[in-house]
């Protein structure tokens, strides 16, 4: 069953990657190209979510090179608020040329000190950072090889329901990651309704547990999602009149894209009494 965690953490957010091949106007002879763009998913009860991103840095390999270097893309930081990023909603972050021929392993983000949330009620939490992410947060990337003329994406994926601890009244963040390629892994998608439930959608399979907002017709969408079973909760606002939904998948294939019906899922009223 799905763990309820502290409404404050619950968020989720993700960076894509896009490396892409050459094009005719390359002028650089065989070069790969990269783009990175940012994506997120929703919270209970954050109104909004700031971040701020100082740097990013690829760390490849390559044959003459076996011991890797960090490569740092040609990005110059900027301040997102995440909760206008949801459900495959992305701002670009970089765009630039990049040597084909060489292995991508891992990707480093280096957060700035401006990170907030504000709640339902206006209140604006900072978040600082957790000491051992002052260097940056390292997240494995599978060993992607940038062809010429090959399209390949990466997205990672920030799970900000393990990302934000409080101690002592102060907030910090901590960031929790995941990397795949774009077209690896399911996806998950659906409707749901009514909105006057203020609807909340988890998935959760074994210790996973991944959060979204609905848009404003009701879709959501999990992507890049291992195979095997998986639990969707519908959860309605706890003070509404309806009930919460469990949908149970008992199994979703690499590559396949789940789409749940009926159109919309509509979350039933609570027994009389409740």
């Amino acid at each position: 069953m799905i763990r309820r965690y502290n409404l404050l953490s619950v968020l989720v957010f993700a960076l894509v990657l896009f490396i892409s091949g050459c094009d005719t106007e390359d002028p650089i002879d065989s070069a790969a190209r990269i783009r990175i763009k940012l994506t997120d998913a929703g919270s209970f009860v954050i109104k909004e979510m700031h971040i701020e991103l100082t740097e990013l840095a690829l760390y490849t390999t390559d044959s003459t090179d076996a011991a890797g270097e960090w490569v740092s893309l040609e990005y110059t930081g900027g301040k997102y608020n995440l909760l206008k990023l949801m459900n495959g909603k992305t701002v670009q972050l970089v765009d630039q040329y990049f040597p084909s021929y060489n292995n991508i392993e891992k990707i480093r983000l280096r957060f700035g000190n401006e990170n907030r949330i504000m709640t339902v009620t206006d209140s604006i939490i900072p978040l600082q950072l957790s000491p051992n992410i002052i260097d940056g947060v390292e997240i494995d990337v599978n060993n992607i090889e940038l062809m010429p003329h090959v399209i390949s994406y990466i997205i990672v994926d920030i799970n900000a329901a393990f990302s934000i601890n409080e101690l002592n009244g102060n907030w910090f963040l901590d960031p929790s990651a995941r990397a795949f390629p774009e077209n690896w892994g399911g996806s998950i998608s659906g409707y749901v309704a009514p909105l006057e439930a203020s609807p909340t959608v988890a998935i959760a399979q074994n210790d996973k547990v991944y959060f979204t907002l609905p848009e404003s017709d009701g879709m959501f969408n999990f992507i890049g999602l291992e195979e095997g079973a998986w639990e969707v909760h519908l959860m309605a606002h706890p003070e509404s009149i309806y009930a919460d939904t469990v949908i149970v998948i008992d199994t979703l294939d690499l590559g396949e894209k789940k789409v749940l019906t009926p159109k919309p899922i509509r979350l039933p009223f609570k027994p009389t009494g409740e």
